[in-house]
């Protein structure tokens, strides 16, 4: 039986490992560069789909990471996105006030953590919300939501504030989250805003 159901674990598991690669990280990178260097045409689409963006996280910015975080994934859903990943709260520098003694030793050591965000990319503007971040299985919520938020999340999102829109940079009209895809267009004429 167990020689039998291996293969077949295997059948099934094999199209997503084969999905991250390092051919996939770099083609996430060149586009990445394109977008930074302001290379979209006038009303250009670009498409980044979940696999080029995991490749490139794991094979092209791991070593970008803050210490004490690893293994990001991410998952595209419409408007949202789900990050995923291990973070050692202790390791990383927080910014602000400390939460106490007991929360950073809950915090202490490596602790699985998801969190659904909510982007909202349209008219030149854009939405960051969290919806939810857990950690090992726990919502973190109200206050305690609001501290991990603004000690570890909000310092890390240059040019981006939580909650409000922001314009969006690089001459970019729309930024739109699909199933296992991200939707990125230009203004169809650029100006500066």
């Amino acid at each position: 039986m167990k020689r039998l159901l291996i293969p077949f674990l295997l059948m099934w598991a094999a199209p997503w490992a084969a999905a991250l690669s390092p051919e996939a990280g770099a083609t996430a990178e060149a586009k990445l560069d394109r977008l930074m260097e302001d290379e979209l045409g006038p009303g250009e689409t670009m498409e980044l789909s979940e696999d080029e963006i995991n490749s490139y996280l794991r094979y092209n910015y791991a070593a970008e990471l803050p210490d004490g975080v690893r293994d990001l994934a991410v998952r595209f859903e419409p408007e949202i996105g789900v990050v995923t990943g291990y973070a050692d709260f202790s390791r990383l520098s927080a910014e602000g006030d400390s939460p106490g003694r007991l929360l950073m030793m809950m915090l202490r050591g490596e602790r699985k953590f998801e969190a659904r965000v909510r982007y909202i990319g349209v008219r030149g503007m854009a939405r960051v919300d969290i919806d939810s971040f857990l950690v090992d299985g726990r919502d973190m919520s109200g206050p305690l939501l609001d501290w991990l938020v603004n000690a570890f999340v909000a310092p890390r999102m240059e040019g981006f504030a939580l909650g409000s829109p922001t314009p969006l940079s690089h001459n970019l009209e729309e930024v739109r989250l699909e199933k296992q895809r991200a939707l990125i267009t230009a203004a169809d004429t650029f100006a500066e805003r």
